[in-house]
């Protein structure tokens, strides 16, 4: 068996035999988890478990887990706060407002790994230009050189404790007023006006001690190139490539939001994203129309792709030493930076 290109959802707390089915094709890299297939800790450990049985290499398993209002377990996981929250913090101290960073990415990456997730979607490095509603305080700040900071404070807490760190959504999604879950936002900004919001993900892309990985933004930029960077062969391959010297992982967002919609057919949409250069594209809350999705797809296995998916599962060996037992304590840092403003 191998993993391919394609991460899915599932409906429930526990895999059904269609699950299974669907999740040992080829073409299947990986599962991504929701607030409906969680109950407790326990079940999710053994969901996690039962996807990682399904085939040999494991499946990836990986979840939305920013803090805020996109944290997608809570009851039994401790509550972690917004970037925007951080962010504050950051205008009143800096050193406390890095030091709440990285406790939110550490707790954060404790709590996931305990359970068997290999990585969050996470962190959101979006600039936030007070035009954004679907961004927001999933932003550290306006600034980008603050988040540009935070962000790189918050990547050195998940890798602290062996967790990879996904950035999104590149090039940058608070530039728009729309959201891409439900609209298509189109920035009409020039490739050098958008450098601004670049300049974190940018800034990242070559640090010595960090395997990252990015998300792309549904997004158009029509002065840039006429298809959305999900679909834009220029820009994933042409810009992030070849003039950026990205090597990382290139994920999709999901590929079900209604800013695709207009590319085609779930399949076609699914062509497109892996010509134009994603690496994985994330699928979701298609299950009645996997098996016919997955009959169409054009892809020729790819072993690299199998190395870099290796790459972003946990890494135990840290300097940090730090476990599961000591979540209780940091989150009690946290939470004394978080209620006691200077």
């Amino acid at each position: 068996m191998t993993l391919g290109p394609i991460i899915v959802s599932i409906e429930g707390k526990k895999l059904s035999e269609d699950d299974r089915y669907i999740l040992r094709h080829d073409l299947i890299g990986g599962v991504i988890l929701f607030s409906e297939n969680y109950e407790n800790r326990e079940q999710l450990i053994e969901l996690v478990q039962s996807i990682k049985a399904v085939k040999s290499p494991e499946l990836i398993v990986c979840v939305d887990q920013e803090g805020g209002r996109v944290q997608r377990f809570r009851k039994g996981f401790f509550r972690l706060p917004s970037f925007r929250e951080l962010g504050k913090i950051y205008d009143q101290s800096e050193r406390h407002g890095g030091r709440a960073t990285c406790l939110a990415a550490q707790i954060t990456a404790l709590d996931l790994l305990d359970v068997g997730i290999d990585f969050s979607f996470s962190p959101v490095i979006d600039i936030d230009h007070g035009l954004s509603d679907v961004i927001g305080d999933r932003s550290f700040h306006s600034n980008p050189e603050i988040v540009a900071e935070l962000s790189e404070t918050y990547i050195g807490g998940l890798t602290s404790v062996g967790m990879q760190a996904v950035l999104k959504h590149f090039p940058g999604h608070g530039g728009v007023s729309l959201d891409s879950h439900t609209d298509k936002p189109i920035d009409n900004r020039s490739l050098s006006d958008l450098l601004h919001d670049m300049q974190p993900f940018l800034g990242h892309f070559h640090h010595p001690d960090y395997n990252l990985a990015i998300m792309t933004a549904h997004i158009s930029f029509p002065e840039i190139d006429s298809q959305m960077v999900t679909f834009s062969g220029y820009w994933l391959k042409s810009l992030l490539r070849r003039e950026f010297e990205y090597g990382g992982l290139i994920f999709s967002d999901d590929l079900s939001m209604g800013a695709a919609e207009g590319v085609g057919t779930m399949e076609e949409r699914i062509n497109l994203a892996l010509y134009a250069g994603c690496d994985i594209v994330l699928c979701c809350h298609m299950k009645d129309q996997m098996k016919l999705i997955l009959e169409s797809v054009k892809y020729d296995h790819n072993r690299d792709l199998e190395s870099k998916i290796e790459k972003m599962r946990p890494s135990p060996e840290t300097g940090y030493g730090l476990s599961y037992d000591d979540i209780n304590e940091l989150s009690e840092q946290l939470d004394h930076l978080l209620n006691n403003p200077i």
